[in-house]
């Protein structure tokens, strides 16, 4: 009887002790699943190029503008969609008429980018720009042209951002847009 009291004792004894050797350090998983690595955008720029060239022909504004959103699923990787309206404003014809003339495109364009700080990125961008300029409302040009761009971009907190870049659509747009802007990111 002693040795199945003396057995059960020990067997306790190193029960109690596994308990209390527990590890109760935890730490959470911090990984990016890619699940919520998204970013919104807009920014105020300025044309060159041909589109600059109708803009000072016709005494228009050149301030471009545009919106984006993007998903950057990799560290060194986006995809993003943009409006931009590259120009618009009011000039008086040759036969008196007012005329309301204005540039506009949606883009698609994928971001190589390359961490330089915590806080600081450059990043390269190749697409596509589908833009239509109309007078009065009714398209007058159009096209789909491939757009090449790159800037620099950095964390102002956890979530907002400053941004600059270059953007040039070829083609029979053939204009850079030079803008700076906010960004919002969920990463």
């Amino acid at each position: 009887m002693n040795k199945y009291v003396l057995s059960s004792a020990l067997t306790l004894l190193l029960a109690q002790s596994s308990v209390f050797a527990y590890d109760y350090s935890y730490t959470e998983n911090t990984s990016k699943d890619g699940a919520a690595d998204f970013y919104v955008g807009a920014g105020l720029g300025v044309l060159g190029g041909d589109a600059a060239d109708v803009c000072d022909a016709r005494n228009l504004n050149c301030t471009s503008w545009k919106t984006f959103v993007g998903y950057r699923p990799l560290e060194n990787f986006a995809i993003e969609g943009a409006y931009q309206n590259l120009f618009s404003g009011r000039f008086t014809g040759e036969d008196g008429n007012s005329y309301k003339v204005e540039s506009t495109g949606l883009s698609a364009s994928a971001l190589g980018i390359m961490p330089l700080k915590d806080n600081l990125d450059f990043f390269g961008k190749l697409g596509f720009l589908a833009w239509e300029g109309r007078i009065n409302g009714t398209a007058q040009a159009d096209g789909t042209d491939m757009l090449l761009g790159g800037g620099i971009q950095s964390k102002i907190n956890d979530n907002l951002g400053l941004r600059g870049e270059v953007e040039y659509v070829g083609g029979d747009l053939d204009s850079t847009n030079y803008s700076a802007g906010l960004t919002y990111s969920t990463f």
